[in-house]
């Protein structure tokens, strides 16, 4: 029995050690199209979701925009998209928009969603291996 038991623990290590040297996470290449000083289009892509596109819009504040704190909200939400054709996208902002709520959901179906800058980045966490590409 222990020399059954022994064969099948090292018959599983290399295999558990090939598993943990594989990165499992989805890897998510996220486009992102400047609007205007403020305002910026994130594109859908790699089957992305809500949290992936709230975390690549704090990303592009951080980065591009140079923003640490203060509010992203969603201007128009999901939706095709006008600056990408045959894609859908969503339209965040520095600025405020009517009717901005707060809310759990990490949805971008809705304009006026806010979250803060560093909670759409701490959603990055999250989602994989993210990486925005800004046109």
């Amino acid at each position: 029995m222990l020399r059954c038991l022994l064969l099948c623990a090292l018959s599983v290590a290399p295999t558990f050690a090939a598993a943990q040297a594989f990165d499992w996470r989805k890897r998510y290449d996220i486009p992102v199209i400047p609007i205007d000083a403020t305002s910026f289009e994130v594109i859908e892509n790699d089957g992305a979701g809500g949290t992936q596109l709230w975390c690549a819009a704090g990303l592009y504040a951080r980065d591009q925009l140079g923003q640490l704190r203060g509010s992203l909200y969603v201007r128009e939400g999901r939706r095709p998209s006008a600056r990408a054709p045959g894609r859908r996208g969503v339209v965040f902002t520095l600025d405020a928009v009517p009717d901005a709520f707060s809310s759990v959901s990490e949805g971008v179906r809705r304009a006026g969603q806010v979250f803060s800058i560093s909670h759409a980045r701490a959603l990055c966490r999250s989602t994989g291996r993210l990486r925005i590409e800004v046109r």
